[in-house]
């Protein structure tokens, strides 16, 4: 549950343009925190750079780029850990909502599908299967 809300108040996070946009002026403590979360970012990219086949590495850098709103490179950072891992069902989760962000309705299916088929927990594949829904009704 607790997994569920964090990535819903994530996605309203995500911005469709790609790359953090300074849409206002940051606040010294924004500011503070953008900084931390690229050295994060950087941080994971090296630890990748040790274990290239580490597919939580690839989550994590995901939903740092996820809140840093470059929703490109989360998008990268999520289809590469499906590559590595097809049944990790939060990877599928979080690009069937990038996707659904980016109007790429049949990439958005596939991946809620794929969520829906590998995920263990009642919350995940209910949120699935209304994503479901919903695409298939446009």
């Amino acid at each position: 549950m607790k997994l569920i809300i964090s990535l819903l108040l994530l996605i309203g996070s995500i911005s469709i343009a790609g790359a953090a946009q300074p849409a206002k002026s940051l606040t010294a403590a924004e500011l503070a925190k953008r900084q931390e979360m690229l050295k994060i970012a950087a941080n994971i990219k090296e630890s990748i750079k040790q274990n290239p086949k580490n597919v939580e590495l690839y989550i994590q850098l995901g939903f740092i780029y996820s809140k840093l709103k470059n929703i490109n490179e989360a998008q990268k950072a999520f289809e590469t850990a499906v590559r590595l891992n097809p049944k990790h069902s939060k990877a599928h989760f979080m690009l069937g909502l990038i996707y659904e962000k980016k109007r790429l309705k049949n990439k958005a299916i596939a991946s809620w599908q794929a969520c829906l088929d590998n995920a263990a927990d009642k919350k995940t594949r209910e949120t699935a299967i209304k994503h479901l829904h919903f695409l298939r009704a446009k």
